[in-house]
This record gives C-alpha cells, structure tokens and sequence, in this order.
C-alpha cells in the first residue's frame, strides 16, 4: 500500500476545512492576467501554497510550463518531503527545484529525459502533464480506450486514464495534443480537477486507508487526543497519523491559527493519538479547535482561561 493519494487529498482537505478559503473564491490571488476561466483553480490553488506567480501580479496563465515548475508545483500538492528525499542524481537542477524533484523521483512519478537529466527548463508537454498527474494521485486503474488519434508510446495509458476519469477530454474529438506543450493556467485547470475528482470519487479507492475521526478532546494547552473510529493499523506509525490529519485553532477574539505538531503517541489499543505542539499555547485562552481529515471534521470548544488553584501550604 502507498499514501501519495491520502496525502494528497490531505493537503486539498486544507483548503476545504479552512473557515477563510471556500472552493469558489474569487480574488483569492493577486494575479490580474487570470481570466474567469481559471479563476477558481488558480485561486484554490494559491490559498493553498501550491503555486505561485511568476511575478506579485502575473501568473503567467498563457505561458508554457516547464518541467522543474511542474515539479515544484506536483511535490506542493502531493505534500511531499522535499527536505529529506535522497538525490535522484540529477546534475541539472537547481536549488530551488532540486528537493521536489528528488521527492517525485523517490515516489517514481518523475523520471528524467536521461538518466543525469531532469530538463527542467524544457516546457512541459501534455503527455507528460498526463503521467504526471496520474502518477502523482494514483489513478492508474481508471484507464479506459481514448478516441484520440494521436495517442501512443510511453503515455498511452496515461492519457486513458485521465481520459477515464473525466479530468480531461482532450483539445478536440479525435486529438489529445499528446507532444503540444501546457501552459501554466490548463496545469491549474488540470490540477485542480483531479482535486475535486478525489472528493467526487473516495468511494473507488478501497484499498486506501481512510482514518475516521470519532472525538476530539483538548487535553491541555499543548496537547489534543485524536480518537479513530477503528485502531490504526499497524503499518502506520503516530506521525504519519497526524500528518493526514489538518489542525485549526480559532479563538474567542476571531484570530485563526494553524496548529502544527511536533510530537505523537499512539495509545496501546491504536484508537487514539495524541498530539503535542509546543510553538502554541492555549494557556489562559478559550476558543474552538477544528480536526479535519479528507472527509470529515470534528470542532470541540477548549477553555483554559480558568487557572487551576494551588493547594494552601
């Protein structure tokens, strides 16, 4: 069993928990050559730290995407380590796509034009984009035959299953546009598509585990237990429990904050995980905790504004 799925339906579970990023925003960017068209992706996908601009201003919707960019952006939305991959053995690559691309590799969704190339100045073609995207989100079983004449070799099965899965149904009837290249803003449509796919469709992965959260408790003011409606399985650990899991903390005042674990306990019977953080301190604040994972939420209210009195000498 692998987790690129979960993780990335994880990462979109962020933007649809988040009170401040609905689906349909509009104006989430800054970017004024963004048109009606990919408004909605492009704004999805900036709230959520996946993509930037080119510049405050330009997305640069019209323009080809390259390689090392799509890498960047495919490792932003799966929520890969791009700190600790090992190195794919790439000697052109920079600092700056280096880490995404290591982690792509290590996940074998990536591979590069030779064995020490990457190429990531190259633009991006759409029969790359469609490995891409089918690699990275696991949607390999959903190939179906394509009407599109100009489909063959490496990327035939890419295609169909994109093609099967409705994310895309190529630039005309009877053509994908297998070699055309991609520009930035159909990679947004794209991406942001096979988000949705994932929500439309949890029923057709049955062999992902999915935890279900039954109760939230706010232990103390640097703790919350987690408790599953089933014991997690043995294959996973307690960090990667809570890695699939997405924290909110919202206080009396309105100010929203994310609360990011740094340590993890599973209890014995594997039903609960407790969590600690010891950047935020709820000491002496009241407010609401929200526990999130792909298709559920939990929110308990949390008061620590009562100290508890110390016994008299």
């Amino acid at each position: 069993m692998t987790n690129k799925l979960f993780m990335a339906a994880s990462v979109a579970v962020v933007a649809v928990a988040s009170v401040s990023v609905p689906v349909n925003a509009e104006g989430g960017h800054t970017f004024t050559d963004v048109g009606a068209s990919y408004d909605e992706a492009v704004s999805f996908l900036y709230e959520m730290g996946i993509i930037n601009g080119k510049t405050p201003t330009q997305f640069g919707t019209h323009h080809q995407l390259t390689r090392g960019d799509a890498a960047v952006i495919l490792a932003n939305a799966l929520g890969l380590d791009t700190e600790d991959a090992p190195d794919a053995g790439f000697t052109d690559l920079n600092s700056r796509i280096k880490g995404s691309v290591n982690a792509l590799a290590e996940w074998e969704i990536v591979s590069g034009v030779t064995k020490t190339q990457f190429k990531p100045n190259e633009p991006l073609s759409r029969g790359a984009m469609a490995k891409f995207l089918v690699a990275g989100f696991e949607l390999e079983d959903f190939e179906t035959p394509v009407p599109f004449t100009d489909v063959a070799g490496v990327f035939t099965p890419y295609i169909g299953a994109l093609y099967g899965t409705g994310i895309t149904n190529g630039k005309s009837a009877t053509s994908y546009g297998t070699y055309d290249n991609i520009t930035r803003g159909e990679f947004a449509n794209l991406l942001f598509r096979t988000f949705m796919f994932i929500f439309d469709e949890e029923d057709s992965y049955p062999d992902v585990y999915y935890p279900i959260v039954y109760d939230v408790a706010a232990l103390t003011p640097t703790s919350i237990g987690v408790e599953f409606e089933e014991a997690v399985p043995e294959e996973f650990t307690a960090q990667e429990m809570s890695d699939y899991l997405f924290y909110i903390v919202e206080f009396e005042d309105g100010e929203i904050v994310e609360f990011f674990p740094t340590a993890y306990e599973l209890a014995d019977d594997r039903y609960v995980l407790t969590v600690s953080q010891s950047e935020l301190d709820l000491s002496g604040r009241a407010g609401t905790i929200l526990v999130a994972n792909l298709f559920t939420d939990t929110i308990i209210p949390f008061d620590f504004t009562e100290q508890p009195e110390m016994d008299a000498e």
